[in-house]
């Protein structure tokens, strides 16, 4: 979705019962696997902000459009990887759906292909790195290899940097809670001191006018003593208080300027925790590690296959005949076909494939959903802003055409 002027307008145009993400319409089933998001988490602390500080709002008001946009961009990202999964599902309905005769000649052009692989397996008296399985599981996923080792290692250092990140902030953040408590703590001595000051001074001129009065002695150094040691305690304990105030406003500053960064590396976090989990599902791996040992198995028993150079020509041929005779039933996804002809002839295979296939799309559903809510909760959330606070209104929409 572009993120541009047209964008905001509908934001800030429809009303709250319309959802300005419809043009991702997926058939979603709202008792599938969802992320339990709670927006609470993020915006609970916007009463300890200070709106009406500039830098705060602006960081505030940045943080909200920011996560709007990163949601719209996540939404158009895994809506096109839900398509493609949704497509290889219809693919399958389609060929179930064959008339008889059909079926029959398209398992046996898919069990001639297959016997020629049987044939291409002499090779395994040699020393193999990696089963049938797991090379036909890397060959689907071939022409996204390296690049997608590179994003899992990415993705896998990311979610390091982002636990150190926000261990380091939370740790922070403790710290300037607890020098916090120190302060308020000081300032309340503070005139608890002053009090005792007072109360100690109140009995000295007492005792000074017992003594003036009741024994006719001169106490005119009394007095200046006492008035001397007051102002001095008084001065000191002002100048104390002044700067233990200061250095709370800064203090308080700082835990506001935190809560906003925990707030975005939070989001980054959820992200970043759930597209792993995804790609490990869909690379069939624990790591980067060890997808990148497996591929590397993957390229060397390549190699060794392609010794056979007569097998493969009739491979090729074979898969031709098989892509041909696929091809009439416009299937969305025929190169996925021509490397699973087993799933054609073998019908639990075939359940197995389309299992893997609605987990997948589970999973890209609950990330679509996910971003959804995190968007249009994104989306109140600014207008609740505008309607609270109507004389922000102008700097909420002029950062909106900023982002635009």
């Amino acid at each position: 979705m572009a993120f541009g002027k047209g964008f905001f307008k509908k934001l800030f145009s429809r009303t709250e019962e319309d959802d300005f993400f419809s043009d991702y319409e997926i058939d979603v089933d709202e008792q599938s696997e969802t992320l339990n998001w709670n927006w609470d988490n993020l915006i609970k602390d916007r009463h300890l902000l200070k709106l009406s500080d500039d830098a705060q709002r602006e960081k505030y008001i940045r943080s909200l459009v920011e996560q709007v946009k990163n949601a719209s961009e996540q939404i158009d990202s895994f809506s096109a990887e839900y398509n493609v999964v949704t497509d290889t599902l219809k693919d399958m309905d389609e060929l179930e759906a064959l008339p008889k005769a059909e079926l029959e000649d398209l398992r046996e052009t898919a069990q001639n292909l297959l016997d020629i692989e049987k044939e291409r397996n002499y090779y395994k008296e040699t020393k193999h790195l990696m089963t049938e399985n797991q090379f036909k599981a890397m060959e689907r996923f071939s022409s996204s290899m390296p690049k997608a080792y590179d994003d899992l290692l990415k993705a896998e250092e990311q979610r390091k940097f982002i636990k150190d990140d926000l261990k380091k902030l939370e740790d922070e953040r403790e710290g300037f809670l607890y020098r916090n408590a120190e302060l308020k703590g000081s300032m309340e001595n503070g005139r608890g001191m002053i009090m005792i000051c007072m109360f100690a001074a109140v009995l000295c001129v007492i005792m000074l006018l017992v003594l003036q009065y009741g024994f006719e002695m001169d106490t005119k150094i009394g007095y200046m003593v006492t008035a001397l040691a007051v102002a001095v305690v008084v001065v000191i304990i002002y100048v104390r208080y002044i700067d233990n105030r200061d250095e709370l406003v800064r203090v308080n500053r700082a835990i506001n300027r935190i809560i906003l960064l925990q707030n975005t590396i939070k989001i980054r976090y959820v992200n970043n925790r759930n597209l792993l989990d995804y790609l490990y599902m869909k690379y069939d791996t624990t790591s980067a590690k060890e997808l990148k040992k497996v591929w590397e198995a993957y390229e060397s028993e390549k190699e060794l296959r392609q010794k056979n150079a007569e097998n493969e020509m009739q491979l090729t041929a074979m898969q031709a005949e098989y892509k041909k005779k696929l091809s009439k039933y416009h299937l969305n996804d025929v190169q996925t076909w021509i490397f699973n002809p087993s799933a054609v002839m073998d019908h639990k295979e075939m359940v197995e494939i389309r299992h893997s296939h609605i987990l997948r799309r589970q999973k890209l559903r609950a990330r679509l959903n996910y971003n959804k809510k995190l968007a249009k909760e994104g989306q109140q959330e600014l207008k609740q802003l505008i309607k609270e606070y109507p004389q922000y209104g102008k700097e909420v929409m002029e950062m909106l055409e900023r982002y635009s």
